[in-house]
């Protein structure tokens, strides 16, 4: 059930960084910000999925992964 990449090396530029839910077209933040901290969003995507797979099983077959917006953005 993996759809994304664990080898993913993290963003070091600053920024509010988010664990996100990708389908349809849409996007939905799910957890955050991670306020300067890719290498935290991207360690927090399998227990934020599995998560939301527990509350509702569409989002197990939804893509997951994290964005990044700017700092004056939360």
């Amino acid at each position: 059930m993996n759809n994304w990449n664990d080898d993913q090396q993290p963003d070091t530029r600053p920024g509010n960084y988010y664990v996100t839910a990708h389908d349809a077209g849409k996007t939905w933040p799910m957890a955050g910000p991670f306020i300067n901290d890719h290498a935290g969003a991207l360690a927090a995507v399998r227990a934020v999925k599995d998560a939301a797979c527990d509350i509702d099983g569409r989002a197990c077959f939804m893509a997951w992964g994290t964005v990044r917006a700017p700092e004056s953005h939360t």
